[in-house]
C-alpha cells in the first residue's frame, strides 16, 4: 500500500508541477503583464474580460460559452405569505 501512496503522491506532485511551470510560461510569454491572471464576467453587461481584453464573441471557448448562455440569477429571498386572521377577529 505504501507504494501506491508513493506513486499517487509522485503522480499529483507532477502535475503540480507541470500546473506551475504552464503559468510561469504563460505569464512569461505575456511579456510578464500581470493582466493574465485577471479574468472578469459580468452578466449583467454581458461583458467577458480575459487577460483585460474583452471578448466579443466567447462561441467556442469551452466554459465562457455556457457563461454566455446565462440570464439573471434572482438570488433574492421570496416574499412572506400573509398572515392567518386571528378567531374571533
Amino acid at each position: 500500500m505504501t507504494s501506491v501512496k508513493k506513486i499517487l503522491l509522485a503522480v499529483s506532485g507532477g502535475l503540480v508541477a507541470f500546473g506551475i511551470v504552464l503559468v510561469a510560461l504563460g505569464f512569461a510569454l505575456s511579456g510578464f503583464d500581470t493582466n493574465v491572471f485577471t479574468t472578469t464576467i459580468d452578466m449583467r453587461s454581458r461583458e467577458i474580460m480575459l487577460g483585460g481584453v474583452a471578448v466579443d464573441d466567447p462561441r467556442g471557448l469551452p466554459l465562457l460559452e455556457q457563461f454566455a448562455e446565462l440570464d439573471d440569477v434572482n438570488v433574492s429571498a421570496p416574499s412572506a405569505p400573509a398572515a392567518p386572521k386571528a378567531p374571533g377577529a
